[in-house]
Parts: structure tokens; sequence; C-alpha cells
């Protein structure tokens, strides 16, 4: 059986342009559940000064490599990932993140990104008081 020159045209670019389009798509991290949004941070900025020192030590040893000693991305370990991590200090992308999101990709990772789950439970093991930490030491030393 012979298939017609257009079908075979035709199927095949849409195969192109489907795969052109999946390929150059941008990664949207995925919004975290409701109670992740609702949650509220118990630190501030004011309260900071207790606790930096001590997160400061966690992001360099769980955070810099990836996202980098200036929150740019691109940390040591940055360079073959895909996507690559997320910029702090990129204008606007803190301020657009509520803390409960901030803490849902610390605690639980960041499906099909390198991000891995940081939480109480996983390899890192951190508390929920030192990721609520860990994003008031991100927001102060990053936020645009």
């Amino acid at each position: 059986m012979k298939v017609p020159y257009k079908f075979t045209f035709v199927v095949g670019a849409i195969f192109v342009l489907s795969a052109t389009v999946v390929s150059a798509g941008k990664y949207k991290t995925p919004v975290a559940p409701a109670d992740y949004l609702a949650k509220t941070n118990p630190y501030s900025v004011d309260d900071l000064d207790e606790f930096k020192k001590a997160t400061k030590k966690i992001y360099k040893g769980k955070c810099k490599k990836c996202h980098g000693s200036e929150g740019d991305g691109q940390g040591s370990g940055a360079e073959d990932m895909d996507p690559m991590p997320t910029a702090f200090n990129a204008p606007g992308y803190l301020k657009g993140k509520k803390d409960g999101q901030l803490f849902w990709i610390i605690e639980k990772g960041s499906d099909g990104t390198e991000m891995s789950a940081f939480g109480p439970g996983s390899e890192a093991n951190l508390s929920e008081e030192e990721i609520w930490k860990l994003i008031t030491y991100i927001r102060s030393k990053f936020t645009n």
C-alpha cells in the first residue's frame, strides 16, 4: 500500500513541530498544594541575626553548589544541568514566590530537575525549622 505524499508530509510536519515545541519549552515548577501555599514562615529578616551563621553554613553545604554563592543558578555543579537551577537573584523571582511554595520545593524536591528533597527523612534531613530559616536567609540575601 502506497501512503499519499500529502499525508506523509503532514504527519512529518506535526512530528517536527511538536518536537520543537517540547524542546523549546521552559521548565515550569508545579504549584505547591494549597496546604503548603497557606503556610507562613515563623521567621522574618529581623530574626536573622539569631541564626544567620548556622543557616549560611546550610546554604553553603546544600545549596551553593547548584544555586551559586550569588544565588544566580551558576554554581560549580550547575554546568550540565537541564533545566538549570533557579536563579534566586533574578529580578522579582523571590518577590513572586510564597514562602509555602519555597518550603514545598525544598522539602519535597522538584520533579524533572536535579533538585532533590531536603526535608525531614531525606538524605539531607533538614528539619522544618531549618527550612524556614533557610528561606529567610535566601530572601534576605538574594531578593531584588
